[in-house]
């Protein structure tokens, strides 16, 4: 482009384009996946609280925290993708997306947000189980104490 001198001046180089971002029915579907999957493996971790095999207890309990967190980031997409829709809640968003006429995403809010409460309400079970576990092993523990029964200064029946 040419000035008033009569000098040509350098154009900015374009912007870069925004990366593109994925659909929001993408983003709900993934999310819905990982906590379905959360789930089972609560499900199954609550199951085995009741077999009282600690390893098999620990095992599960610590793949259930790898999976959480390896589900961190899909679930700081999913509120960005609120965000950007003005939703404060899983609701929220899926009002937003009818209005929109997103039918499906919609639906995906809904499914997520269902399955986010079913989660919780599983994980609130599981944590009541493992307290009660808890509370029983350190009762049997502390009588097998006031029997004596110790090894090395240690018990033997080990949680």
């Amino acid at each position: 482009m040419m000035n008033m001198a009569g000098q040509f001046n350098d154009r900015a180089a374009p912007a870069q384009p925004a990366p593109a971002l994925p659909p929001v029915t993408e983003i709900l579907r993934q999310g819905l996946d990982l906590v379905e999957d959360l789930s089972r493996q609560l499900q199954c971790l609550d199951s085995l609280m009741l077999t009282g095999k600690p390893n098999d207890i620990s095992d599960a309990a610590a793949g259930i925290e790898a999976a959480l967190k390896a589900a961190g980031p899909a679930f700081a997409e999913i509120t960005e993708t609120m965000a950007r829709l003005g939703a404060c809640n899983l609701a929220a968003a899926a009002a937003q997306l009818r209005k929109i006429e997103e039918a499906d995403a919609a639906g995906l809010a809904e499914a997520l947000r269902a399955a986010l409460s079913r989660f919780a309400k599983k994980s609130v079970s599981a944590n009541r189980r493992a307290q009660q576990l808890n509370r029983g092993l350190n009762a049997a523990l502390k009588s097998l104490a006031a029997l004596g029964v110790q090894e090395s200064g240690r018990l033997i029946a080990e949680a």
